[in-house]
């Protein structure tokens, strides 16, 4: 979108496997029933903020009414749809990447039926890899349908759980929102949080969204350092108020009981029957269903097609180190969402680091600033010294 209205005559191709525009985020949305973002109205794939806003007004569509006028999904979704439309873009190519590499000055990508030449590629994949607690790899697999990971939890298949036993661990917004879901649905839900579910508005401090802690963040020259501070800006899970009340509401009425600062030890699966899900309390609790909402860590070999580019760039705990131009070493290859970490901040894989991230690369390919003109310039981390 950035690169389109900078330069309107801009040819952009965009591969993704599905063939469609945000395929993998309505359908994350619908399947655990999420209804609005957590994200601000001011935050979407266009450069000048009032857009959507004045979207939902040009269009009468629904606000969701919730503190700091958050976009309903369905709206959200419909005002990302016309944007594509508008702005001229082609649906995806319906392919997987199965290799980026450098041929002089430009780069080829190799799908599983093409190979395309650019000038530039953008990696907006989000890699990541699950994080699967110790205590749950003696029991996957061993009874079907059992474990499941909470991202592949489908709500709306779930019509009658009357009866039935559902523990989630994990204490951020994808936990909270299936344990709604299936206390909704008459089942009896026990949310395990290794600390006390912490209630936040955002899932990183809105300081690291300006000046007040992106100045000092870009000041650090040591990648390590930025990682340790991104690390503790944004901690474990989190829950909007909103979200607390409607948890709340569940606690009050007996369809779920919250083990707070607790942790899983051992499940034991018999034969047939419900297992036993023990926690560090010594609780123990009989399941009929295990949910993982435990997240996932940004990786970039989780991006197999990268492997050969990685070789040529700094990389820390699974985070590349970029220019200010999200560049992968001397590549003409640029990373956004959480790839982009260790120049962004805390907040480079949420709406708001997709906007800057944009930004940048728009600026370094056409030279126009669009976040200037919209919202004034925002600081730019300068490069990191590749000595340390």
């Amino acid at each position: 979108m950035y690169l389109r209205r900078a330069n309107p005559e801009l040819r952009v191709l965009v591969v993704d496997p599905t063939g469609t525009w945000m395929q993998g985020w309505n359908e994350q949305f619908a399947r655990a029933e999420i209804e609005s973002l957590r994200s601000p109205i001011v935050h979407h794939p266009a450069p000048d903020p009032l857009e959507l806003s004045d979207y939902i007004d040009g269009q009468s569509l629904r606000r969701s009414n919730l503190p700091y006028d958050l976009p309903l999904a369905e709206v959200f979704s419909q005002f990302c749809a016309d944007l594509a439309a508008t702005s001229g873009l082609e649906a995806p190519l319906a392919a997987s990447t199965k290799a980026i590499t450098r041929a002089g000055r430009s780069v080829v990508v190799e799908t599983d039926e093409h190979q395309i030449t650019a000038h530039h590629v953008v990696v907006a994949a989000n890699p990541h890899q699950r994080v699967i607690p110790d205590w749950v790899w003696p029991v996957l697999g061993e009874r079907a349908g059992f474990v499941s990971w909470g991202g592949d939890v489908d709500l709306r298949s779930l019509v009658d759980m009357v009866g039935e036993r559902v523990v989630i661990v994990g204490g951020g917004l994808t936990a909270a929102h299936l344990a709604a879901g299936a206390a909704a649905r008459g089942a009896t839900v026990h949310m395990v949080t290794r600390r006390p579910v912490e209630t936040r508005s955002f899932d990183t401090d809105p300081g690291w969204l300006g000046p007040l802690q992106l100045d000092g963040f870009c000041r650090i020259d040591d990648p390590a350092r930025r990682l340790v501070e991104c690390r503790a800006a944004r901690g474990g899970g989190t829950v909007p108020g909103w979200m607390r009340s409607r948890l709340d509401s569940h606690v009050e009425d007996g369809s779920l009981v919250a083990h707070e600062g607790c942790e899983v030890t051992n499940v034991e699966l018999g034969p047939t029957g419900a297992a036993v899900v023990t926690l560090s309390d010594e609780a123990v609790i009989d399941a009929d269903h295990l949910w993982l909402a435990t997240g996932t860590v940004a990786r970039i070999d989780a991006l197999r097609c990268l492997s050969d580019l990685a070789q040529d760039v700094p990389i820390i705990d699974g985070l590349p180190v970029t220019n200010e131009a999200l560049q992968l070493g001397p590549h003409p290859v640029h990373v956004m969402g959480r790839l982009a970490t260790l120049t962004m901040g805390p907040a480079a894989g949420n709406l708001w680091g997709a906007q800057r991230a944009a930004n940048r690369i728009t600026r370094h390919i056409t030279g126009v600033d669009l976040e200037e003109k919209y919202i004034g310039a925002m600081p730019s981390p300068p490069p990191i010294s590749r000595s340390e």
